[in-house]
């Protein structure tokens, strides 16, 4: 998969590719809906294939002091389209120019000048344009005048729900992973680097890899059961995410303790997934009643990550 971040330097993309073409935050399975789509209609007509979405989000530049939003990075994006086995990963930056085209200019200057796309594939609430004026029909009419076929995918549910981002956030934040899960299609996954944190955890004997989380979404703080990847193989462990009460700390941190685990993490990229919700986070009354609580949690993780069979 090639990585395209920059359309303005120039690059090296195939021309009349099929192109999904949205946000795709989380990549649940309505976002996986339109991925099989798009990469079927690109093996039948023998095209490449790739995924055009934007960064920053554009509600999150639309309201700058919006904290706590993404369901996942860049870096966790493009971890979970390697199973797509998808050409090209495009990330066009969502700027004043960019929020400005109309409808006519975004499908003239990125779909056809840019990329030379033969077909699109987007979700059926697609919107586009200055003020969001266009949709995935008005996306269809244009590009049928450029001979460019459109294909739109009709909403899609899971049991009685209609599968959205916003939903899997509200069931984050209300800790209930599981439901999370079913909509996600794959356990919530953070992708990230390690950063040096102020070794408490090592004092106490459960030194963690600490990950910042202001961006993401904020899931209901507390003590969480995970899958950790690293290098290749994997760990079960433990994560406080949170503010760290105890310590007084204000900005969102990922701290997770890797079960049987001994080396240096820090500035190496992990992959955690989210198991299951053990604990609200709680401040403490002193480092000792700290350390007692970290080991009954973690009696309580390895409890519930006993039934996972980790793979080679």
């Amino acid at each position: 998969m090639i990585i395209i971040k920059n359309i303005k330097g120039g690059h090296k993309i195939k021309p009349n590719g099929v192109y999904a073409i949205g946000n795709f935050d989380g990549i649940h399975l309505g976002h996986k809906e339109i991925l099989e789509n798009t990469k079927r209609i690109s093996s039948e007509n023998n095209k490449p294939c790739g995924i055009i979405m934007f960064e920053p989000h554009p509600q999150k530049f639309f309201k700058t002091d919006l904290d706590g939003f993404y369901l996942s990075n860049l870096e966790t994006k493009q971890y979970l389209l390697k199973p797509f086995d998808i050409d090209f990963f495009i990330v066009l930056e969502f700027d004043n120019e960019m929020a400005q085209r109309t409808p006519e200019e975004f499908v003239k200057d990125i779909i056809v000048n840019s990329f030379q796309a033969s077909h699109v594939v987007v979700g059926y609430d697609f919107r586009f344009g200055s003020g969001r004026i266009g949709n995935a029909d008005s996306l269809q009419e244009i590009c049928s005048s450029l001979d460019i076929g459109v294909s739109i995918i009709e909403k899609q549910k899971k049991g009685d729900k209609i599968l959205s981002s916003s939903i899997i956030r509200n069931y984050l934040s209300e800790g209930k992973i599981g439901l999370a899960e079913e909509m996600l299609g794959h356990r919530w996954v953070v992708k990230s680097t390690v950063v040096s944190g102020d070794k408490r955890g090592r004092e106490i004997g459960f030194p963690t890899a600490n990950i910042p989380m202001k961006d993401w979404i904020q899931p209901k703080y507390g003590v969480y059961a995970v899958i950790v990847e690293f290098n290749g193989k994997i760990y079960k462990g433990i994560s406080n995410l949170g503010i760290r009460p105890t310590f007084d700390e204000t900005e969102p941190m990922l701290e997770t303790y890797l079960f049987d685990f001994s080396g240096d993490l820090y500035d190496k990229d992990i992959i955690v997934s989210f198991v299951d919700f053990i604990r609200e986070e709680k401040k403490f009354d002193g480092i000792d009643s700290l350390r007692s609580q970290i080991e009954e949690d973690s009696i309580k993780a390895k409890k519930i990550l006993s039934m996972i069979k980790l793979k080679d």
